[in-house]
């Protein structure tokens, strides 16, 4: 095939790119095939040698995600369910009622379905307790409500 046609090669797989991403969407195919497409259109105007093509392929994928990132946002966006994962952070600033006793520092709440461990200063069960803080996973710190 004649160097004439290498710019063909590029905004083909361009497409063929662009195609894969709608078949299998994630945001990033898309970018590629835009700077393969990119590549094609410099390549029809200007002979460069392979070497030079990849150098500019490479340039225009970074260029595209860059902007694609900016256009359309990073996967940290705010989540309508900011806590789905993290359900003790949900709890913080709710007040509960201790199902055991604080004793020496650790006692039990209970959240709708599960029991919590706790730390606090020592208070008797059914005292009502609020949430302070997170401090471990599974370890919820408390003051008397």
């Amino acid at each position: 095939m004649g160097d004439g046609m290498i710019h063909w090669i590029w905004m083909t797989g361009g497409v063929i790119l662009c195609a894969l991403e709608a078949m299998a969407p994630g945001m990033f195919l898309l970018w590629l095939g835009v700077a393969a497409i990119a590549t094609g259109l410099v390549m029809s105007f200007a002979a460069l040698t392979f070497a030079w093509s990849l150098l500019v392929f490479c340039a225009f994928a970074v260029v595209s995600v860059i902007i694609g990132r900016r256009f359309y946002g990073s996967r940290d966006q705010e989540s309508d369910k900011p806590f789905l994962n993290r359900r003790a952070d949900s709890m913080v600033g709710q007040t509960f009622v201790l199902e055991q006793a604080i004793v020496n520092g650790e006692g039990r709440i209970r959240v709708r379905d599960s029991i919590w461990r706790v730390t606090g200063p020592d208070m008797p069960a059914g005292a009502r307790v609020k949430v302070t803080d997170v401090a471990e996973p599974t370890l919820l710190k408390v003051v008397p409500a």
